[in-house]
């Protein structure tokens, strides 16, 4: 009981004393809730603490759209930052034609976590219909204002969520779109944060006029890059 009262009241932010009045308030009664909780966990988030949210708060919906510059960069404090990577997975700017390095490098060097990343950058480098391509996967601690929140299905807390690439695609009407990418391997397509990941990027984009694709690793290696385009 007393962690089924402490997970309900941390989630919605009132006094447990406060929770277990209202658990034993109901039907069920809080000893018959523990043990349905204990049967069916997904209860808890699915059931019970949506009903005590709305039995607790008055909701008045409103929308605020708000532009704002995100930074891909921030300027770090020592000059420079630094990350670990295989050596095979590191691009420079100099390794790229100056006709196409124009394109891309908001950090002189990119590092890789797979063979995957790598090659799709080489690929949306060289598409024509690409006008800019920026590696964002590196940053993931605070070096970036170019991230995502969502809720984590597991902890069920709030975390941020760092893409790996945002490319800006020229469109048939003669406009350009930004485009945001990951690449998963295929057996993570389905994991579970991966789709909570996947549907709070996809409701952002949408809201930004971006557009927000999940590309599979072995479309990458077969080089089914166009399937972004």
């Amino acid at each position: 009981m007393v962690t089924l009262v402490a997970e309900i009241s941390r989630y919605l932010n009132r006094s447990p004393l406060v929770i277990e009045q209202l658990l034993d308030a109901t039907r069920e009664g809080t000893d018959e809730l523990v043990t349905i909780a204990n049967e069916f966990n997904e209860l808890v988030y699915d059931q019970i603490i949506p009903r005590l949210f709305r039995l607790l708060f008055d909701l008045d919906e409103s929308q605020l759209v708000d532009e704002h510059e995100v930074e891909l960069i921030k300027l770090p404090p020592n000059g420079y930052y630094e990350i670990t990577a295989a050596q095979d997975k590191i691009i420079r700017m100099e390794d790229v034609k100056d006709g196409e390095r124009g394109k891309s490098f908001h950090l002189d060097t990119y590092c890789f976590d797979s063979n995957p990343e790598q090659t799709l950058f080489w690929d949306l480098l060289r598409e024509q219909r690409v006008t800019k391509v920026y590696f964002t996967g590196m940053l993931t601690h605070g070096q970036t204002d170019f991230f995502i929140q969502y809720i984590d299905p597991d902890s069920r807390t709030v975390r941020s969520y760092y893409p790996d690439f945002v490319f800006l695609r020229h469109e048939p009407d003669g406009t350009e779109k930004f485009v945001i990418v990951e690449v998963k391997a295929d057996n993570e397509i389905d994991d579970a944060v991966v789709q909570a990941k996947k549907e709070f990027a996809h409701q952002i984009a949408v809201a930004s006029g971006m557009e927000y694709r999940i590309i599979k690793a072995t479309d990458v290696n077969e080089r089914r890059y166009r399937l972004l385009m």
